[in-house]
């Protein structure tokens, strides 16, 4: 048996590398699961998920929260895109339209849901980095 949270992450990079409007400003090759230490912005990193037990009558159930990060800086912008911030901003309205209610199909377990729950910008620590935080809840039946 898979664990879900591991297929989840799979398949959501997947499906997040493959979004054309969301490759249209970072490219797929700069969405990663963990990105080298010395990466630049922009990027996305989708490696933040906890679970928690959701068993009913008969099924074993699994609700994941995922979190997905945006990273952005002033050195590398967007085409019009108006600063970190604002960068982070359309990258992370891409991240939450490519997987909100998206019927991804993991391969040993079933998804029931995946909805966008919210997503904040801010500024990191060093006060140039913009950083997307996007936040999605999933139910899954685990086989």
């Amino acid at each position: 048996m898979a664990a879900p949270a591991h297929e989840l992450v799979g398949v959501a990079t997947a499906r997040l590398r493959g979004y054309a409007p969301l490759t249209a400003l970072v490219a797929a090759t700069r969405i990663f699961y963990r990105p080298p230490a010395s990466y630049s912005p922009p990027y996305v990193t989708i490696d933040d998920v906890t679970t928690r037990r959701d068993d009913m009558q008969c099924v074993s159930g699994v609700i994941a929260s995922l979190t997905v990060h945006v990273w952005t800086d002033d050195s590398n912008p967007l085409p019009n895109g108006g600063g970190a911030l604002q960068d982070a901003r359309a990258i992370a309205w891409e991240v939450a339209n490519a997987l909100h209610h998206y019927p991804l199909a993991l391969p040993n377990n079933r998804l029931v849901t995946l909805a966008h729950t919210g997503e904040r910008v801010f500024y990191d620590a060093d006060g140039t980095t913009g950083h997307g935080v996007v936040d999605f809840e999933a139910v899954i039946e685990a086989a």
